[in-house]
């Protein structure tokens, strides 16, 4: 079973799971996957995967949609599993879902979405434009709800480890790299210039030549195999900085160092192009510059962080570990069968039992899946 797809699914709170049948009831089109006697059929995977690929509109490009199919139906897959397992627990262990729980909820959707484009005024509404139907809509609320309190309660009763000593290192190590960046920081400063100031002293007719060895020589950048160059490039190609010495420098010409994210730059403009008015049914064309760099890195500066706040990441990291090692536990001790186009998703050592006459198409999941 991939358990970094299934964590992912639970942790991010999307569930998208097919609406399941039991198995003593009758489908009319072949099992895909069925977990504790509940059934999902490739039908319903094919259906909810028309729904959200149509409520997409023209977000997905036509050269991606089948792509974009496949893994919407392995989303559905992955998710029916995850939540038929975390529900039937949650209902055995006695969880239920109060009026109180669905008001809290409802508050916290709404303003997790307030700024988002078309935002739904109330959950009712949401409900309505859900593309897999309100009744569907109506289920998945309730049952995130269901497994929030589960996970809450479990979450409460365990020790979490005290992360401070550890926060506190990684805060010492942030520090001590930003000293190291601020060296490094100057000596690329001092290199550069120290490059800049060779240059200004070769005869105009050999510039170009002895730009193109100094970058070859100690240039960090992938360019420095061609002497730096980078080919041609239009407005907003290039980090601020980059493109506004580019554009103005004259050809022929070597900037004085220039500062970006990215470090120290010499530029050397080799050729501009001018832009070109659309004309004759002909397309207008954009100014064009073509130059040459050499790159002095320098190490990135990271923000210094507060102790509380690392300590807080930590803990985060350490519930949601906690939560992929609980789903697992549930997925692999829950009776999971597949159709071999849903292999993936069964545990490695599921082991069922030999059925009589399986489903057109489907299989028992007593093999190990191929590793993706």
């Amino acid at each position: 079973m991939n358990i970094k797809k299934l964590g992912a699914a639970v942790l991010a709170g999307a569930v998208l799971a097919g609406c399941g049948t039991k198995e003593e009831e009758k489908v009319n089109d072949p099992m895909a996957v069925k977990v504790n006697g509940v059934v999902l059929t490739q039908g319903k995977i094919d259906a909810d995967v028309a729904a959200i690929v149509k409520a997409q509109g023209d977000k997905i490009p036509a050269e991606q949609k089948e792509y974009a199919k496949q893994m919407i139906g392995n989303q559905v897959v992955q998710s029916f599993i995850v939540e038929n397992v975390l529900v039937a627990k949650a209902k055995a262990e006695g969880f239920k879902v109060t009026d109180a729980d669905k008001k809290a909820r409802e508050a916290e959707f709404l303003k997790a979405v307030a700024k988002m484009p078309d935002a739904p005024k109330s959950i009712e509404d949401y409900f309505k434009k859900f593309p897999l139907g309100e009744a569907r809509a109506r289920q998945e609320f309730e049952n995130g709800i269901l497994i929030d309190n589960m996970v809450k309660s479990y979450q409460a009763k365990r020790q979490v480890k005290d992360y401070t000593s550890e926060a506190k290192d990684i805060v010492r190590n942030i520090i001590s790299n930003n000293l190291a960046a601020a060296k490094s920081a100057g000596n690329a400063e001092k290199q550069i210039k120290q490059l800049a100031a060779d240059l200004k002293k070769v005869a105009k007719a050999d510039v170009a030549k002895t730009f193109a060895e100094m970058a070859k020589k100690h240039s960090a950048c992938p360019s420095s195999s061609k002497g730096g160059d980078l080919g041609e490039f239009t407005h907003g190609q290039m980090v601020k900085e980059f493109d506004e010495v580019a554009f103005k420098l004259p050809v022929g010409q070597v900037s004085e160092p220039v500062k970006t994210q990215f470090g120290w730059h010499l530029v050397l403009v080799t050729k501009k192009t001018a832009a070109v008015a659309a004309k004759d049914g002909k397309e207008a064309q954009p100014e064009k510059v073509q130059a040459s760099h050499i790159l002095i890195k320098t190490a990135a500066k990271q923000d210094e962080p507060k102790l509380a706040d690392v300590i807080n990441y930590l803990k985060n990291q350490d519930s949601r570990k906690f939560m992929q090692e609980f789903v697992m536990g549930l997925v692999k001790k829950a009776k999971i069968e597949a159709s071999e186009k849903y292999q993936q998703f069964v545990p490695a050592d599921e082991k069922a039992a030999p059925a009589a006459k399986p489903a057109p198409a489907a299989k028992k999941a007593v093999e190990k899946p191929a590793q993706k």
